[in-house]
């Protein structure tokens, strides 16, 4: 559907149009970026923030060796520039940062949803069926300004602030 319906209408704007992919495998991955592979698209953006089903249920996104090997899977197969949407659900978001430069990433993403919960008092009972969700908007932005400013000292590539970041002003 979105190749045939959204991709069309996307692109009779003047605007870069940048896909998020997501998966809960690798092979999910490479499947989506291989239907997107021929067309008009200007950068696929990998949310790594997925749990891998193969491993346990961590995010893709948590492990600096897993973030290289997908990164570099998906570059394999991408006939787009890639950026790698980053989890801030880590110790050391530079070190995650890096693993994605080394696996070929063109650019950066983050941050992406933090964790959080909520509760309702009265009813005693999660307000989300999964218990836990991912926050995000203004709320965060100390966050991810600080994991914007860690990542783009420690690699050379383009970082893309978001998760609170919302103007230029806010980057800056």
């Amino acid at each position: 559907v979105f190749i045939e319906r959204d991709l069309p209408f996307l692109r009779q704007f003047d605007t870069k149009v940048i896909v998020n992919i997501c998966g809960s495998t690798v092979a999910d991955y490479l499947e989506v970026v291989e239907r997107l592979s021929g067309q008009e698209i200007d950068m696929l953006e990998a949310n790594i923030s997925c749990p891998n089903v193969e491993h346990g249920g961590i995010a893709f996104g948590q492990e600096p060796g897993m973030v290289e090997y997908i990164t570099k899977e998906i570059k394999k197969k991408a006939a787009q520039p890639v950026s790698m949407k980053l989890t801030p659900n880590v110790t050391d978001i530079t070190e995650i940062a890096k693993a994605a430069e080394a696996g070929g990433a063109d650019a950066l993403s983050l941050i992406n949803t933090i964790t959080g919960m909520r509760i309702d008092v009265k009813k005693r009972a999660f307000c989300v069926a999964n218990k836990t969700g991912g926050l995000s908007g203004p709320a965060i932005k100390p966050v991810a300004l600080r994991m914007v400013w860690q990542t783009c000292r420690a690699v050379n590539i383009p970082v893309i602030g978001m998760g609170g970041i919302q103007t230029a002003e806010d980057a800056l």
